[in-house]
């Protein structure tokens, strides 16, 4: 029934903190409501930050019933929610509705009954007008069902009510509350709430201003019509009733069914998962107050008046309207030693550990590791176990890391890593210096220990809250000694090479020498030659 937007779920747990019965499971960073747990209070969709739950939406089953002729029956807090309540009815009239009446008839039914139970009865109950208070007792409190006042809910009542009245027609039902959905699927042919209404109007590009008003559909009710604000059951009762409580919101709920052996005999309790009644439920408009609200319903029940004619028939009030009410409490029994082991896996070895702090959502560290045996929570949503894993793991990798890692404050180291206290064993005196060193901001730092020079690079940054610095020193010697070789291999190339090239100008330069004196002597030969040959040829 009530569904998750996966891609816009953060893994917050803010639904699970807010969820009275914790019926929401985490899986892969995800969380989903366990349907046959939930009691369709609609909390965690109303405290959603990233809107990512949301009800099955059944606007569009109201399609098959327009054209044909069926009923509806509007929830009294219809006139708080609409603007303009006597033109919606004609909208719904103009779809083919043979009817639309107030659920407040049915509650007149109810409140009638209510009267008969309580009359001579000195064992204290409670209302069942809101599904659920209901199933908060079925599910979760079965201890309470024989204080459950054994009738139907007064949208039921209707149902049963206008179907003898105006024919066996089905039924569609307008409300405020996304638990009558399912309240109804026995009775009613279709529930929705006024969100979804408003979203089918605007969907049918009608503009409800041009329509003409249309009130309910008589017979109609005689005080029903306060149902759905605080104290609204009570006034209908017409009896002054001592002991008489209103009780608002799940968890104020939950303490009356814990306690309820101990209120004595002869109350009436009138319950509602609502702070404030119907007029604040879950899928009613929340841009105006309970107040305003309220003073809605008042002004459009003085219009209302002006129009009363026919009200209920004696016989249909005495409709049968009995409801059982039976336990689906899930027995489920874990053996301690598996609940401890998971306590130890979360890093809650000892009753000290167990924090109890609520931010995974669960109350206790106890009914958290419960929930992670029925696979309804992981363990990593402990924020404790969180960090404690993560210093761990972080821990482990300092505690490993091969170069130097210094935390210090004021001038003063106050940790160092394994590889640190090695390097730096019995010499505090250097390990001030270094920190004077990394503190003037020197990069590469260079440390001479007998005789032996070590160069690191370093890395430095500020702990939050002023809680110090950390420096993480990279040991970078044997880089600087093969940059020092290379270089040295650089300058003896270099001055090789200029070496070769001055012996090849000597050498070049002698046999340009050399060559120039045989050159000379040749020349002088083949003077001497050229001129025995004239010589010769005088002759």
């Amino acid at each position: 029934m009530i569904l998750t937007q996966e891609i816009s779920c953060q893994y917050c747990y803010k639904c699970l903190r807010n969820c009275p019965v914790k019926s929401i499971m985490f899986n892969r960073g995800k969380s989903y409501v366990i349907d046959d747990e939930c009691i369709l209070c609609g909390v965690c969709i109303e405290v959603c930050p990233q809107r990512a739950r949301t009800y099955v939406r059944s606007t569009h089953l109201l399609d098959s019933f327009k054209g044909k002729p069926f009923l509806v029956s509007i929830a009294p807090s219809f006139f708080a929610h609409f603007d303009e309540p006597f033109k919606v009815i004609t909208f719904l009239k103009n779809l083919g509705a043979v009817a639309v009446q107030e659920t407040a008839v049915g509650a007149d039914i109810v409140s009638h009954h209510y009267k008969k139970f309580i009359e001579g009865r000195k064992k204290t109950f409670i209302t069942t007008a809101c599904p659920v208070v209901f199933e908060l007792a079925e599910k979760y409190y079965p201890e309470v069902i024989p204080y459950l006042a054994p009738f139907l809910s007064p949208m039921n009542v209707h149902a049963i009510f206008m179907k003898n009245y105006f024919g066996d027609f089905p039924v569609v039902y307008f409300g405020p509350c996304i638990a009558k959905k399912r309240d109804g699927e026995d009775y009613v042919d279709l529930a929705m709430t006024y969100e979804e209404l408003s979203s089918y109007i605007e969907r049918s590009n009608v503009n409800i201003e041009e329509l003409e008003e249309s009130f309910p559909t008589p017979p109609y009710p005689q005080r029903g019509r306060v149902y759905p604000v605080s104290g609204g059951i009570n006034s209908t009762l017409e009896g002054s009733w001592e002991n008489y409580l209103v009780v608002e919101g799940v968890e104020n709920i939950i303490r009356v069914f814990e306690n309820i052996s101990s209120y004595g005999e002869g109350f009436v309790i009138e319950a509602s998962s609502c702070f404030g009644g119907c007029i604040n439920g879950p899928a009613i408009r929340k841009d105006i107050g309970i107040l305003e609200k309220r003073r809605r319903i008042l002004s459009y029940m003085e219009k209302l008046r002006e129009v009363e004619g026919e009200s209920i028939k004696p016989q249909l009030i005495d409709l049968d309207i009995k409801r059982n009410f039976s336990s689906q409490k899930k027995i489920i029994e874990i053996p301690e030693e598996r609940i401890r082991k998971v306590l130890r896996e979360m890093g809650k070895d000892n009753p000290k550990k167990e924090l109890n702090c609520g931010a995974c959502g669960y109350p206790t560290c106890r009914d958290k590791a419960i929930a992670v045996i029925l696979g309804k929570a992981e363990k990593e949503m402990c924020i404790t176990y969180l960090i404690d894993k993560v210093s761990s793991v972080s821990n482990a990798i300092i505690e490993e890391f091969p170069n130097i890692v210094i935390i210090y404050k004021n001038g003063k180291p106050i940790y160092l890593n394994p590889a640190g206290e090695d390097f730096f064993y019995n010499k505090e005196a250097l390990l001030d210096f270094v920190i004077e060193e990394i503190d003037s901001g020197k990069n590469p730092l260079e440390i001479s220990i007998d005789g032996d020079e070590y160069y690191f690079f370093v890395k430095t940054f500020n702990l939050p809250d002023d809680n110090g610095k950390v420096a993480l020193l990279l040991d970078i010697t044997n880089e600087k000694k093969r940059e020092d070789e290379l270089n040295k291999l650089k300058k003896e190339s270099a001055e090789k090479i200029e070496e070769l090239i001055n012996r090849q100008m000597l050498l070049a330069q002698e046999i340009a020498s050399l060559l120039g004196e045989s050159i000379a002597e040749t020349k002088s030969q083949f003077a001497q030659f050229r001129k025995v040959l004239e010589e010769d040829a005088n002759l």
